[in-house]
């Protein structure tokens, strides 16, 4: 008889509690960087690592559904005999091509588990769409970001990024240090602070590839990964 297959799960919770801590790490850095007037360092490889580690959660959940919801209910001899000869390859599909053709993998879960690929369909419709994640500030079409982000570093150059001075505001007040960035408000052009507080501009740190700022954008991929993921391994996963 053989043994069931595990699922990844338990490294993917791993996977996503590293993101939590070397994003973390990031943060202090940059915030350092910021009060002491200098490049913050080693920015691209923290910020390359929590890009690159949230985008490999989504892969080990696609070999999970794979192996578990399409592998030992599947009728086709293709899929069997790719996976016998070592040849099975499963990324997560984040376009609805990817699970609509009838020649795509996932597509078969269409056959071996209905409510599984029907949830996958609908999150690649939001990604498509662009939609607002529920409990969240993001947005589904960020995750195409991700995966293209990391899949440029892996097969041409590092993830880079450009400082924009003077682009954000550092506040330090007695017991209490913030950051706020001057793109993006809407509704307000100015702020007020306690008596004693010190106020300068600084320098803001975004990628180039969206021109998205490092630190929002490291907490989307780590914090949607959260979330996506668990859903899917909470719902459709034992």
């Amino acid at each position: 008889m053989n043994k069931p297959i595990p699922t990844r799960k338990d490294d993917v919770l791993s996977k996503l509690a590293y993101v939590a801590h070397r994003r973390g790490e990031l943060m202090n850095e940059l915030f350092s960087a910021k009060k002491e007037d200098r490049d913050p360092e080693h920015l691209v490889h923290a910020a390359s690592e929590v890009l690159a580690t949230s985008r490999e959660c989504f892969d080990y959940l696609a070999q999970d559904i794979a192996l578990l919801h399409i592998l030992p209910h599947t009728s086709q001899t293709k899929i069997k005999n790719d996976y016998a000869d070592g040849k099975l390859r499963a990324y997560f599909p984040f376009h609805p091509s990817q699970l609509t053709k009838p020649s795509a993998l996932f597509n078969e879960l269409s056959n071996t588990s209905p409510q599984l690929f029907t949830a996958l369909c609908n999150l690649a419709d939001d990604i498509e769409k662009n939609a607002p994640i529920p409990k969240s500030l993001f947005e589904y079409g960020q995750f195409i970001e991700l995966k293209d982000m990391v899949n440029e570093k892996k097969h041409d150059k590092l993830i880079g990024y450009v400082s924009e001075e003077a682009q954000e505001h550092l506040i330090e007040s007695e017991g209490r240090t913030m950051i706020v960035p001057k793109k993006g408000q809407v509704g307000w052009s100015s702020f007020q602070v306690q008596p004693g507080s010190t106020v300068k501009q600084v320098a803001e740190y975004r990628f180039e590839f969206n021109d998205r700022e490092v630190g929002k954008f490291c907490l989307f991929a780590h914090k949607a990964t959260e979330l996506v993921i668990t859903e899917l391994y909470g719902r459709h996963f034992g």
